[in-house]
């Protein structure tokens, strides 16, 4: 115990300036979430940046999982769809063979119910 505290001693008489990358305070000590304290427009940025990308990593994660042809998608849902569109088609056609529609507005119309 006395080797320590000469040792403290020693450390803090001598005059040289501290240079440990540790002992000195740096603004990007508490990142990604710095303090709110200390910080400035670069830490900030860094913040919101760093959280944009978290998020947009968890986005694409669940619309891999369960968006369109989805591993973990309910295979009910994509079937509705298609007996809906199949309905929407049908409903379609009777019009443009009435007369009601045109050849332009019926491909328009078909080409918003194939997306």
């Amino acid at each position: 115990m006395p080797y320590l505290i000469s040792l403290v001693q020693s450390a803090y008489a001598s005059s040289a300036p501290i240079t440990e990358p540790s002992a000195i305070p740096s603004k990007w000590a508490f990142w990604p979430f710095n303090s709110g304290v200390t910080g400035d427009w670069e830490t900030s940025l860094a913040t919101y940046a760093f959280s944009f990308v978290i998020l947009a990593a968890i986005c694409l994660f669940l619309r891999l999982l369960y968006g369109p042809k989805g591993i973990w998608r309910d295979k009910e849902m994509d079937r509705e769809a298609e007996e809906l569109r199949r309905r929407e088609h049908a409903h379609l056609d009777a019009e443009l063979r009435s007369g009601r529609i045109s050849k332009q507005l019926y491909e328009l119309k078909k080409r918003s119910i194939d997306r």
